[in-house]
């Protein structure tokens, strides 16, 4: 399983309120012109407000975290590691900062220490939905499919409603070879989000491995109709 998500960086640009003493007038307004340019996704002007914020004041913990999610979401992942590692070394107790830096630890393929700061994240926040989502993608590029198995089952009980994480755990169900659970996740998804086309097709390839041609052709069928050319593709070819 070389992909099987991503976390979301939508959420990266959402101010917090600022809590360190001595802080310019300048710095604080270079930060918050930051943030506005992040949330309009004009990430490369907001990374340089970050980055005059941070040469301002290095000692401001929500500075740093800024600068490391600008870093990571341009790809540049050596600077936001070091960012993430600057604001892990003022607040040691952040949950956001240990998930990214194994979320850029993750993508440059240093999986033993990703593994280490997804799980400092969730010490700190056992119920932190967001490091269990990156410990089980960590683990899904790994191959390790039962310990991504039971971190998307972790994000489950946080979230039963999550459409995309049941997709994802059927996904490493088919993997497996486990069928029946895999046709039990496909469906969850659906249930959840019944649009939900990838699953539709998952579930249609699912049941023609178990045998049940005319359900799969089925499902690919409305996969198809839905506009999924893979699903056509497979369709034809029962």
């Amino acid at each position: 399983m070389k992909h099987i998500g991503s976390v979301c960086f939508v959420c990266f640009f959402v101010a917090l309120p600022l809590v360190s003493f001595g802080q310019s007038k300048i710095a604080v307004d270079l930060y918050k012109e930051g943030v506005r340019l992040g949330n309009e996704g004009k990430v490369e002007e907001a990374l340089v407000k970050f980055q005059k914020a941070v040469a301002l004041e290095p000692k401001v913990f929500l500075f740093q975290l800024k600068l490391a999610y600008a870093y990571e979401m341009l790809k540049r992942y050596p600077e936001a590691q070091a960012a993430y590692e600057n604001a892990i070394a003022l607040n040691a107790s952040s949950k956001e900062a240990w998930r990214g830096l194994g979320d850029v630890l993750r993508r440059a393929g240093f999986f033993s220490r990703a593994e280490d700061a997804y799980k400092k994240a969730i010490k700190t926040s056992p119920k932190y939905k967001e490091a269990w989502l990156g410990l089980a993608y960590l683990y899904g590029d790994m191959e390790a499919l039962d310990k991504a198995e039971e971190a998307f089952v972790k994000v489950l009980s946080i979230d039963p409603k999550d459409a995309d994480v049941a997709f994802k755990l059927a996904n490493v169900y088919w993997r497996s070879k486990r069928l029946d659970d895999a046709i039990t996740y496909y469906k969850k998804a659906l249930s959840l989000k019944p649009d939900f086309h990838d699953a539709r097709f998952g579930l249609g390839l699912t049941l023609k491995e178990k045998g049940d041609i005319e359900g799969a052709r089925k499902e690919l069928k409305a996969a198809c109709e839905a506009g999924l050319k893979q699903a056509c593709k497979r369709l034809f070819e029962l």
